[in-house]
């Protein structure tokens, strides 16, 4: 204990909801599992009906998150996005590691934090679904730049002129290549919307969204998913805002 830390002393009026609310965090924190709502009630020993408003109110906020289909609640990148600016000021893997890892699960898709690097992308760090059937990526691997989606927002973001870019199209090895003047017109929608998408075109069967960790001026960093295009994912739009915030914590 630190001798010079202040000793607090309780609230004279503590509000119950935030107590709560603090103890099924800390509660679903301690799991590394998922926990259902009877599991939280028992464990806590809070009103069910309160409890359940407690979780509702922590999910619209995107504190945790809920599955429906299993009836089971867990910590969310929300709370990784409130912490940030707190830790690991200067590590972007740190920094976005918990994010990544809810979206993931959220999501149902891999997400890898990518920085580039001359000519190519290289992985700095993978979250996957944990599901049975998934995407896997190795942590250093190297892409080349102007692949999928990440291509799209390397093309958007750049200073090529007509000819290389071309030519970078030309060089991807495209496994349903668009035509050439589609992609153009998605690199176009990159630079508008700061998002990009590769539906199937690198790898069949596979959904590809990346948006920029960084705001403005070079892109250096990128935080992109891929997903199993018939999978149970969301759809593009909800993919594209948690990627969008697990990039503002990445970015801090």
């Amino acid at each position: 204990m630190n001798a010079h830390a202040p000793i607090l002393r309780p609230p004279a009026k503590p509000v119950g909801a935030v107590t709560a609310a603090l103890a099924i965090l800390r509660c679903l924190g301690r799991h590394g599992d998922s926990l259902r709502l009877t599991e939280i009630v028992r464990e806590e020993r809070i009103n069910t009906s309160t409890a359940l408003n407690i979780l509702r109110t922590l999910e619209y906020e995107r504190l945790v998150t809920f599955d429906r289909r299993s009836k089971r609640y867990a910590l969310a990148a929300g709370l990784a996005e409130l912490a940030a600016p707190l830790t690991h000021a200067d590590d972007p893997v740190r920094r976005a590691a918990p994010a990544m890892a809810a979206a993931a699960h959220d999501l149902h898709a891999t997400i890898g934090l990518w920085r580039l690097v001359d000519t190519s992308f290289e992985l700095l760090h993978v979250a996957d679904s944990g599901a049975s059937m998934r995407i896997a990526f190795t942590i250093g691997r190297r892409l080349p730049m102007f692949l999928g989606a990440m291509g799209r927002l390397v093309a958007a973001r750049g200073t090529f002129d007509e000819s290389d870019l071309a030519r970078h199209f030309a060089a991807v090895r495209w496994a349903k290549p668009p035509a050439y003047e589609a992609w153009l017109a998605e690199v176009e929608e990159a630079r508008r919307t700061g998002t990009a998408i590769d539906d199937g075109h690198i790898n069949a069967g596979v959904l590809g969204v990346a948006v920029p960790v960084e705001r403005d001026g070079p892109l250096r960093h990128v935080i992109a998913a891929a997903m199993f295009d018939a999978g149970p994912h969301p759809n593009a739009g909800v993919i594209t805002e948690r990627l969008r915030a697990v990039a503002r914590v990445a970015e801090g």
